[in-house]
């Protein structure tokens, strides 16, 4: 079993990136119609979640890492990652509905 250090930076990591790429694709998203926002943000959290849980089995299955250590980290950092996320998808959508009110 590995260091905890490694577990916990390994975790962090993991939740960082989830969330970055999460952002690139709402980013984007934000650009488009609500049918096709809808697909890229649900489709790219989907596929983010697969690949997620391929990391974590692999981090905890194949690198045997610490794994309370990892848990408690992954599932923190994720889920604060991940409400900065929801509200970020809420304000540019609010935004939006905003700027389609003004144009009418």
């Amino acid at each position: 079993m590995k260091s905890p250090l490694i577990a916990i930076l390994s975790a962090l990591g993991i939740s960082i990136v989830n969330t970055l790429v999460g952002y690139l694709f709402a980013k984007s998203a934000t650009t488009k119609d609500l049918n096709t926002f809808l697909a890229m943000v649900f489709g790219s959290l989907a596929a983010r979640g697969v690949i997620v849980v391929g990391l974590a089995y692999v981090a905890l299955g194949v690198a045997r890492m610490h794994q309370v250590a990892f848990a408690l980290t992954f599932s923190i950092a994720s889920f604060a990652l991940l409400m900065a996320e929801v509200f970020y998808f809420h304000l540019s959508m609010e935004k939006r509905k905003r700027e389609m009110r003004g144009h009418e």
